[in-house]
């Protein structure tokens, strides 16, 4: 009966505040994507947790934290969203028809609640539509692209071909970080300051022109000289470096707060981050796309998955 109860009275608006607040890492954050005031989505978050009469979100934490409870609030209300999402995917009565396959480039590692919950609502509502996912360097797929390769691509671009279509799916916030190994783990008073003769793990695109250029010019700009210690392709292979103490390095956010590292990475100063990255859908402006492909375009743009 108890369990009845709060499945009549619990208000959908409720949890969708907290998936905003977790999503956007703070109230401040939420309340601009919601449109309302800071002051609403406490209060909305307020009478969520005194409706499941537990406390959900740990108070002056950053980046912010969830207790057990409040994870596990995020994981029920994101299916609710998916599922309700789901109902939209089937008022296309004819999308049973659509059939074949997509080649779908990606680049590794894109972490987007909203882009799997995109994945979902397609699932349903094309079930005879299949996707051959395959990851590549941001490089590569441009390059496959451009070679009119019958594929989508999704990735990062700092400059987009003049022979490719693209559309701006989302940006992932790049913030610097050290591992539980590093001594700034556990200093306190950390500012930039801090950082200036740290050594750094790098990404191999980070050089002038290439795609993470944004990170140098940022570390250029204010003066982080200290010595590359360590250089990746790879986005597990730098959270290995910085977790293990070879250095500090700039990391995607959304990424990190999906990993079970999470609690043993620190977000470093500044707070507001150092890039934002975005990340494109492409595809070539002289080919000519298939049904489904044209479908999966129109489908994702419409959806909207940035944040």
């Amino acid at each position: 009966m108890m369990q009845q109860k709060l499945a009549d009275s619990l208000n959908w608006t409720l949890l969708h505040v907290l998936i905003a607040i977790y999503e956007e890492g703070g109230i401040s954050a939420a309340a601009n994507r919601l449109n309302i005031t800071q002051s609403a989505v406490s209060q909305n978050l307020k009478k969520l947790e005194e409706q499941l009469d537990s406390k959900l979100v740990i108070r002056n934490t950053k980046p912010l934290q969830l207790t057990p409870i409040g994870h596990y609030c995020i994981q029920v209300a994101q299916t609710i969203f998916t599922e309700i999402t789901s109902i939209e995917a089937m008022k296309g009565s004819n999308s049973h028809l659509l059939e074949g396959e997509i080649k779908l480039l990606v680049v590794s590692r894109i972490h987007n609640p909203k882009y799997n919950d995109f994945l979902v609502y397609f699932k349903k509502k094309y079930p005879n539509i299949t996707l051959d996912v395959t990851v590549k360097s941001s490089m590569d797929i441009l390059n496959s692209l451009k070679q009119k390769t019958p594929a989508v691509g999704i990735c990062l671009a700092r400059h987009i071909p003049e022979t490719l279509n693209q559309q701006l799916l989302f940006t992932q916030r790049y913030y610097l970080y050290c591992g539980y190994h590093h001594p700034l783990f556990s200093a306190t008073d950390l500012s930039v300051d801090s950082l200036l003769k740290e050594d750094f793990i790098a990404f191999s695109s980070e050089d002038i022109g290439d795609v993470l250029s944004p990170i140098t010019v940022f570390k250029e700009t204010h003066d982080l000289i200290g010595r590359i210690s360590a250089y990746t392709n790879n986005l597990d292979e730098a959270v290995r470096l910085i977790y293990t103490g070879y250095g500090i390095g700039a990391l995607p956010d959304q990424f990190i707060a999906a990993t079970h590292l999470e609690s043993k990475l620190r977000r470093l100063p500044p707070k507001e981050g150092i890039a934002d990255i975005p990340v494109y859908l492409f595809w070539h402006k002289q080919r000519a796309l298939s049904p489904i492909e044209a479908k999966f375009i129109e489908e994702i743009v419409e959806f909207d998955i940035s944040f």
